[in-house]
């Protein structure tokens, strides 16, 4: 293997590489975002809302990631609407976390032993403060190593953006390596990138939930 190339192309991979993070950042709070939204409605808005908002959940995290990011990129353009790789990307990967950000919130609040709730709703507190109040800081020592161990997963799937002509790090690989016909050399590099940014986070986690557990709060794991 040679490796001679790779300092020419070393501020296209960091640029490359902040594209990257960006797009898991704004995925990340995009998807918090409508999780929030989503998983408060389900929990506060009755049976019937619960199973109007559990269709689209089941929607997005039945279908590749990858069609997702092509219908946000291809019904824009159809509408004769600009939009760029990059917001159609921040798009589709938002709404995709949302749905699995939501259960991971739903999931939470549920573990919380329902007599929580029973007892704030025979004290006269409202549901929504003993949602807000009661069990979700009870639900946080579950669900915050649970968000950020999706976290992740989520810069991993930011390699997906390819397909929509976002210059992040796994299209940037595909053109250095037709350039330079030397694909093995810049896909391990790209490999080590990437885990670069995901190993401080996995490390994280074990942290989280051991400080958790000092603290004395009961820790959950939860699967999605």
């Amino acid at each position: 293997m040679r490796w001679d190339f790779l300092p020419s192309f070393a501020g296209v991979i960091g640029q490359a590489t902040l594209i990257t993070i960006a797009l898991s950042v704004v995925a990340l709070v995009g998807g918090g975002i409508v999780g929030s939204v989503i998983a408060f409605s389900r929990l506060l808005g009755g049976r019937a809302a619960d199973r109007v908002l559990v269709l689209p959940i089941d929607l997005i995290r039945g279908t590749p990631l990858l069609v997702q990011l092509m219908i946000w990129y291809l019904v824009p353009s159809a509408l004769h609407v600009d939009i760029s790789p990059f917001l159609a990307a921040a798009l589709g990967l938002s709404l995709n976390a949302g749905a699995y950000i939501s259960e991971i919130l739903r999931g939470g609040i549920s573990a919380v032993s329902r007599g929580q709730r029973e007892a704030a709703l025979a004290l006269g507190l409202s549901r929504t403060y003993s949602i807000f109040g009661i069990e979700l800081p009870q639900a946080l020592p579950s669900i915050v190593p649970a968000v950020a161990g999706f976290y992740i997963g989520l810069i991993k799937d930011t390699s997906l953006a390819y397909i929509v002509g976002l210059q992040e790090l796994t299209r940037e690989a595909k053109l250095i390596a037709d350039f330079t016909f030397r694909p093995l050399e810049i896909y391990v590099v790209i490999a080590v990138v990437y885990f670069a940014l995901c190993f401080p986070m996995s490390r994280l986690v074990p942290t989280i939930e051991q400080r958790l557990r000092r603290t004395g709060a009961t820790q959950v794991r939860l699967a999605v």
